[in-house]
């Protein structure tokens, strides 16, 4: 569940007629990451949260080591940028935009984020630009409650957030959707969510399981999720294929409306790569530690590829400047790292 919600009041429902809260009074982008970080990130913080965590997306479920190679399949027309190179080490994160000590696998947003090693050219990262990576980040959901970072700005607080969707009854079933159940971090679909530059085109992204993956009830562990990632990862490998959806037009496929779905009937994906995720111990010594000092923005990417939107932009600024709290803080490298682990 977004941080915005985490802690709603009864304030909101006992009002006899919801009103839309007022319009950011600050540069939304601005707005955006006085939230995050300022009034929620700094503020745990200072009520001694130990070590620092990310602003966002703080529960981990694990972090594993893979390959993501660009297919024969992939259309010419798709080759561009990251997906003209590779293939790729990598290394990913698993984890919930939830407080640690909640369960993992229901009424929570999982994120899945991809670093990878080896890229060739300078990335429009804000930190560390010249290092030899890239990020790919997705979640759970092809789409967001909220449609661009005006909308994004105005719900600085769980009150107004109550108010927001009290009048916008969309952002409130979306949310509802986004906190799903999910089985098995192998078994569910990601998304970017937002839309990406392909060249001169525009395109979102997925992540599918390359094959079919049982999934039994989970069980009553908070950390389920974890558990049964280790569990498979020790049994054997896992694969994923990478998929593109193009843009049509902004009626169908619109690049600054984040809670409009891109329609599969409308704009098929397309595969573009797999990623293989060998067997391997997601609890061996160091790698946890590993992969919560790693620091994850859809702007280390090749200009070929950048992130569009004003949300995008807005994450633009505010995923490193959280990154830069919680590293200092916890005495992690500030660098990004050149090799993989």
């Amino acid at each position: 569940m977004p941080p915005l919600l985490q802690s709603r009041g009864s304030a909101a429902t006992s009002a006899s007629a919801p009103t839309a809260p007022p319009r950011s009074a600050v540069e939304p982008i601005e707005d955006i990451r006085a939230s995050f970080i300022d009034k929620f990130q700094k503020k745990r913080i200072e009520n001694g949260e130990k070590p620092a965590e990310r602003a966002v997306f703080r529960k981990q479920h694990g972090v594993a080591k893979g390959k993501l190679t660009v297919l024969n399949a992939c259309p010419a027309t798709f080759r561009v940028g990251l997906w003209a190179g590779g293939p790729y080490d990598v290394w990913m994160r698993w984890s919930s935009d939830a407080p640690p000590d909640t369960p993992d696998h229901e009424n929570s947003t999982l994120g899945f984020a991809l670093k990878l090693f080896g890229v060739d050219g300078p990335t429009l990262a804000t930190d560390n630009p010249l290092a030899s990576t890239a990020d790919l980040i997705f979640q759970n959901s092809d789409i967001f409650f909220v449609d661009n970072a005006r909308d994004m700005a105005a719900i600085s607080s769980p009150e107004e957030t109550e108010a927001f969707t009290a009048v916008h009854k969309r952002s409130l079933l979306i949310l509802k959707e986004m906190a799903r159940e999910e089985r098995s971090l192998v078994a569910a679909r990601y998304s970017s969510t937002l839309p990406y530059a392909l060249g001169n085109a525009i395109v979102k992204y997925c992540v599918v399981p390359a094959h079919p993956v049982e999934t039994p009830a989970p069980g009553p562990s908070p950390d389920y999720l974890a558990e049964d990632l280790k569990k498979r990862l020790l049994a054997g490998a896992a694969s994923f294929l990478i998929e593109a959806q193009a843009f049509v037009d902004d009626s169908v496929t619109p690049v600054d409306r984040a809670t409009e779905r891109w329609e599969e009937t409308i704009s098929p994906f397309v595969t573009v790569a797999r990623l293989d995720i060998p067997a391997q111990d997601i609890d061996e010594a160091g790698q946890a530690a590993y992969g919560e000092g790693l620091a994850f923005s859809p702007w280390r990417t090749l200009y070929e590829n950048r992130p569009l939107g004003s949300i995008a932009d807005a994450r633009r600024i505010s995923y490193p400047a959280s990154a830069a709290v919680r590293r200092s803080l916890n005495g992690q490298s500030m660098q990004e790292p050149d090799t993989p682990r």
